[in-house]
C-alpha cells in the first residue's frame, strides 16, 4: 500500500479513538462557578434538565482561546506554559490578556468588516483608502475598549470626508448611497433586524432621519464628503442615536454578534441573551468585559462533545459547538506553523497594493486569493452571518491534498533542528493540535516506523496533521 494511503487510514483510526479518549479532549471534571453568568447557566441548565458539561481540557481550552480571539492557533511554547501551569486563574489571565491584545483587536475589526462590508469592488465601491481607514479606525476602537453605546454614536453621527473619517463610510458601504439602504443598515447591524421587520413608526423614523444624508465628490480621486443637509444642532440623528442605544434590541444584537464570534453561527437560547444583554447594559456597554464573562463561563470551557441531544446542548450552551476553522484562521494558522507567511495582491489598479500581513489583517475584503476564497471568505456583499461558509467541501479536501505550495511549507518543517524522532513527532503534534501526541499514537508512529524509514515517515505526518479533522475544526 502506497505511504499516503497508510498514513490517511492511520489519521482515520487515531480520530476514531480519539473520539472516545478523554483526557485528550476533555476533563473528567466540570467548571468552578464563579460569575453570576456561571449561577444562571446553571439554574438553565437544572431547570431543562441538562447535565453540568464536563471540562474541555487544558490542550483544547488554549487552542480554542487563541482561534476565537486571535485568529490563529497557539505557539507551541504558549500551548505548553498554558497546560504546564498549575494556577487555578490561569485561563481568566490568559482570556484577559488575549482580549487586551492587538491580535484581538485586528481579528475583531475583521469580524466587524463582514457585517459593515468593507471592500473596495463591486458592489460597495468604498475604494482601498477608505476601506483601509474605515478597518483601522475599528481596530483602534476594539483595542481601548470604546463603550458599544458610544461606537454607534460615532458611526451614525459620522460626517465629513470619506478618507479621513472612516466612520463616514458606514453610509457609503451600501448598495445605492439612498435614505431606504442606509436606514436597512442601520436597523440590521444595531438592532439585528431587516427593515421591512420593523413597524412602519420605526421604518419611517429611520427613514426620515437619514433622508438628510447626502454625498459630494471632491478633487481627491475617489474622495467623498458625507454631510447632512441640516444643521447640526437640528439633526435628526442626534435623537435617533439614544433612541436605538436605548432599545433592548441594541443591546441583545451586540450579544448575539458576540455570541457568534465565540461559538459560531448558532443561536442561544432567548433567556442567555436577555441575561447577557441585561448585565451589557448594567455595565455600560463594556464590549470586553462581556466577551471575557463568556470566555470565563462554563458555557464557553465545556467540551465538545455531549450525551444528551446535540441540538439542546448548543442551544442552552451545554457544549461547545465544534465548526471548521474559517479561512482566515486556517491561511495564518499554516502560516505560522510552516513558518512562511502567505501575501496578498490588491487586484485593484489605484493604488496597487502589496500586503505581507496576516489574512485576518487584510483591511479589504476584495483583496483575497484562491486559498481564501476556497475555504468560504464572506463576499461582504450583502454583511450577513451567512456570507462565511464553514463547511468542509470536497474542493477544499483536493486542495489540502494537492496543493503543491502547502505540500512545500510542509515538507520545509522536517529541516527544523530536533535531537530524535520522537522530538520531531512530539514537536509536530505541538505545532499543529497544541498538545503531545498519546501514548497510543506515538505506539502507532512506531508501528508504522518498522515499515518505513523514520525520515520518510516523518516528512508524511504534517501532511496528515494538517488534513486531520482535529486541525481543520475548531473544538
Amino acid at each position: 500500500m502506497p505511504i499516503y494511503k497508510t498514513l490517511l487510514a492511520a489519521a482515520v483510526f487515531l480520530t476514531a479513538f480519539q473520539l472516545f479518549s478523554s483526557d485528550i479532549y476533555q476533563k473528567n471534571s466540570t467548571s468552578q462557578v464563579n460569575s453570576g453568568f456561571d449561577r444562571f447557566l446553571h439554574r438553565l441548565w437544572v431547570k431543562h434538565k441538562i447535565p453540568v458539561p464536563n471540562e474541555a481540557s487544558d490542550s483544547v481550552l488554549v487552542r480554542r482561546m487563541y482561534v476565537d480571539l486571535t485568529g490563529r492557533v497557539p505557539l507551541p511554547e504558549d500551548a505548553k506554559h498554558y497546560v504546564v501551569c498549575r494556577q487555578p486563574e490561569k485561563q481568566f489571565l490568559l482570556a484577559k490578556q488575549l482580549l487586551e491584545s492587538e491580535e484581538f483587536a485586528m481579528f475583531a475589526a475583521m469580524r466587524l468588516g463582514d457585517e459593515l462590508r468593507i471592500k473596495s469592488e463591486f458592489p460597495i465601491n468604498l475604494w482601498p483608502n477608505a476601506a483601509f481607514l474605515y478597518t483601522r479606525m475599528l481596530c483602534y476602537a476594539v483595542l481601548n475598549n470604546l463603550p458599544y453605546d458610544q461606537f454607534a454614536a460615532n458611526i451614525l453621527l459620522a460626517s465629513g470626508s470619506n478618507f479621513r473619517n472612516g466612520y463616514a463610510n458606514f453610509f457609503r458601504a451600501v448598495p445605492q448611497k439612498n435614505a431606504e439602504n442606509i436606514a436597512n443598515a442601520v436597523s440590521t447591524f444595531f438592532l439585528g433586524e431587516n427593515l421591512n421587520s420593523l413597524s412602519n413608526e420605526e421604518k419611517n423614523l429611520l427613514l426620515e432621519t437619514f433622508a438628510v444624508i447626502k454625498f459630494k465628490s471632491t478633487r481627491e480621486w475617489k474622495e467623498e464628503i458625507v454631510f447632512s443637509t441640516v444643521p447640526i444642532a437640528n439633526d435628526p440623528r442626534n435623537a435617533l442615536v439614544k433612541k436605538i442605544t436605548a432599545d433592548p434590541r441594541f443591546a441583545k444584537t451586540a450579544v448575539k454578534r458576540c455570541w457568534r464570534w465565540l461559538f459560531g453561527n448558532v443561536e442561544p437560547d432567548d433567556a442567555i441573551v436577555e441575561h447577557l444583554a441585561e448585565q451589557f447594559k448594567k455595565n455600560h456597554f463594556n464590549l470586553r468585559k462581556l466577551l471575557l464573562e463568556i470566555c470565563t463561563s462554563p458555557a464557553y470551557k465545556a467540551a465538545s462533545v455531549t450525551s444528551i441531544d446535540y441540538s439542546q446542548a448548543v442551544k442552552f450552551a451545554a457544549v461547545y459547538p465544534a465548526r471548521r476553522l474559517d479561512a482566515e484562521v486556517l491561511a495564518d494558522s499554516i502560516a505560522q506553523i510552516t513558518g512562511k507567511p502567505y501575501s496578498y495582491l490588491s487586484v485593484i489598479p489605484e493604488p496597487f497594493s502589496y500586503y505581507n500581513n496576516r489574512a485576518a489583517a487584510l483591511p479589504d475584503g476584495s483583496v483575497t486569493d484562491q486559498f481564501l476564497l476556497t475555504f468560504g471568505r464572506p463576499s461582504r456583499d450583502s454583511g450577513t452571518p451567512e456570507e462565511r461558509k464553514s463547511e468542509i467541501t470536497a474542493d477544499q479536501r483536493m486542495f489540502l491534498f494537492n496543493s503543491a505550495d502547502i505540500n512545500s511549507r510542509l515538507n520545509d518543517l522536517l529541516y527544523r533542528k530536533l535531537k530524535t524522532e520522537k522530538d520531531k513527532f512530539t514537536e509536530l503534534f505541538w505545532l499543529f493540535y497544541s498538545r503531545p501526541p498519546s501514548p497510543e499514537e506515538y505506539k502507532l508512529f512506531k508501528e508504522l516506523g518498522k515499515k518505513y524509514t523514520p525520515w520518510k515517515l516523518l516528512a508524511r505526518i504534517p501532511w496528515v496533521l494538517l488534513n486531520s479533522k482535529e486541525f481543520l475544526c475548531q473544538h
